[in-house]
């Protein structure tokens, strides 16, 4: 999902926007914030929606069965409660009264089959599909179905009066935090089944969809419907929010400096360094948060160099020096990291099993007997400047570990190519480099679960992408034991067993952690500022106007 979003931004840059802004009055609850961007509009669609910034807007207009705190913790939502039966393949949710949408209809049960049901349609095309007709993870009876165009309703999700039974295929310790995902929020049936809405519709959460033209200004404002109760405690200071696509880059920075715009989040990469230097760093304008992302050089698992070589994938960690390697990125754009969990996991922590700088003596110690021949090919990212730089530093790295140059191969690829590349069965790579994760839902590949990202690479028959996986019988059986604790006994589990697949098994190598930039204008209250690391962006609700 991130990726996509930044590939869109991407190709926005350039593009000169047309629309002035207004200068709001000054106050301290209320006002419009007015965010612009170089790239082109998002979907608004609740169950096609599938961008960062789309997601964004989403987490200010949906109202969900559970959402997740500031913290990352489930909380409940819509749902006053839920209770699992049937051996654990059964959820029963009890509906809150209090939440209504914003054209003033109550939400029901029946809301939350409908969007299940538009989830599963196979016309509609949702993206949320894929998380409700897995059979190797979560699969709603009767989902996969209606994805095939076989049914129109999902046979597994119920409403019975204020009860939403909802039946799975197979236990799935995952599914309740599936359900924060925007794709299963409320929504009103006057939505259409089977095609993309484009512009405004009723929503159940804080504000609603008011205006979409696309690629030109989309707008969010108040849910007239909404008040202070259970489930309903989060702030909503702002009236609402205007933004404005399609800017152009250097305009945006200088409409933002005159506080005609209140956020630019496209910074370009030579004003970073002078925006810090002039207002500090996350102090009053100028702020910089760490994403649910890592970046990482992905060994092929599978192939003979790295395939039951911990001591050489060990070696190439220590042998890789991450503060030089993030530094062609420019400054404020990744911070050094060398654990699978990013920062934002519940469950991390600040311990880092490899240090930001290469320890060479350690690692060549740790490489000798384990080069195989000291044949090594390499897929870097081709296009651009700062992942062929990149490359280079890898591959600077690898001779200082032993490898000879002339045996070191190295092939590019344009963008996205690499993932298709490397993800082909019986490919001779033996190494990735600039692969990234990202959050996609909350127990995925981000803030609130690291259980799904670890099964990554140890689970790699379940995996995306074959190759990161370790086939180790002992960590499995450690993470399947530690995935069924609970609460933060199950954190705590996970969290050591992070630390020690990262030390031991080295399953790749983590370089980095993507940072956000961000430039807000004057009337922007620092104390208002609540980072989501799942949307790469301020808490809308949270945001206040001086």
């Amino acid at each position: 999902m991130r990726w996509l979003a930044f590939a869109m931004l991407a190709a926005g840059v350039g593009l000169l926007g047309t629309a002035r802004f207004a200068v709001a009055s000054p106050a301290s609850y209320g006002g419009i914030f007015r965010y612009g961007t170089t790239g082109a509009s998002v979907q608004v669609d609740p169950q096609i929606a599938y961008i960062t910034t789309a997601w964004w807007l989403e987490d200010a207009t949906a109202a969900k069965l559970y959402t997740t705190s500031p913290q990352g913790t489930l909380v409940p939502q819509v749902a006053s409660g839920y209770t699992v039966s049937n051996g654990g393949r059964r959820y029963t949710f009890t509906i809150r009264k209090g939440f209504r949408f914003s054209d003033g209809t109550p939400v029901t049960a029946r809301n939350f089959v409908y969007a299940i049901d538009r989830v599963a349609n196979k016309d509609l095309a949702s993206p949320g599909a894929q998380f409700i007709t897995d059979p190797n993870g979560t699969q709603i009876v009767g989902a996969a179905r209606v994805n095939a165009g076989e049914a129109h309703h999902v046979r597994g999700v119920v409403a019975q009066g204020r009860e939403l039974v909802i039946h799975l295929v197979r236990p799935d310790p995952s599914f309740l935090s599936k359900l924060t995902m925007p794709f299963f929020q409320a929504t009103s049936t006057k939505l259409p089944l089977k095609h993309e809405v484009l512009g405004a519709y009723p929503s159940a959460g804080r504000y609603a969809f008011t205006h979409n033209e696309v690629n030109v200004l989309t707008s969010i404002r108040r849910n007239p419907y909404w008040t202070r109760g259970p489930g309903r405690l989060t702030p909503r200071h702002l009236t609402g929010v205007d933004l404005h696509w399609n800017q152009n880059e250097q305009t945006l920075l200088a409409d933002v400096r005159a506080g005609r715009l209140d956020e630019d989040p496209v910074i370009p990469p030579d004003e970073k360094q002078g925006l810090a230097d002039q207002y500090g760093v996350n102090k009053s304008r100028f702020w910089v948060e760490a994403e649910a992302c890592i970046g990482f050089l992905a060994f092929n698992n599978q192939n003979r160099l790295f395939k039951g070589n911990a001591a050489l994938r060990r070696a190439v960690n220590y042998a890789v020096d991450r503060t030089d390697y993030i530094a062609p990125a420019g400054p404020f754009a990744a911070r050094p990291w060398s654990r699978l969990l990013s920062p934002a996991a519940v469950g991390s922590g600040a311990t880092q099993p490899y240090p930001a700088h290469a320890n060479l003596a350690k690692a060549r110690k740790l490489a000798r007997g384990h080069l195989r021949g000291g044949k090594i090919t390499v897929y870097y990212r081709s296009s651009g400047t700062t992942s062929p730089a990149q490359a280079q530093v890898v591959r600077n790295a690898l001779i200082a570990l032993g490898f000879k140059p002339e045996r070191i191969t190295m092939k590019g690829f344009s963008g996205g190519n690499i993932y298709a590349a490397m993800g082909v069965k019986g490919n001779d790579a033996d190494i990735g480099i600039s692969m990234s994760l990202c959050s996609d839902y909350p127990t995925g590949f981000g803030p609130a679960d690291p259980a799904s990202f670890l099964s990554l690479w140890l689970e790699p028959q379940n995996s995306w992408f074959i190759p990161l996986g370790i086939h180790d019988a002992g960590y499995l059986r450690r993470f399947v034991a530690a995935n069924r604790l609970h609460g933060v006994a199950r954190l705590r589990a996970l969290r050591k067993l992070d630390l020690d697949v990262t030390r031991n098994l080295a399953p790749a190598v983590v370089t980095m952690v993507p940072e956000s930039a961000f430039f807000l204008s004057d009337r922007v209250d620092p104390g208002s500022l609540r980072f989501q690391p799942a949307s790469a962006d301020w808490d809308i609700g949270a945001l206040a106007l001086k």
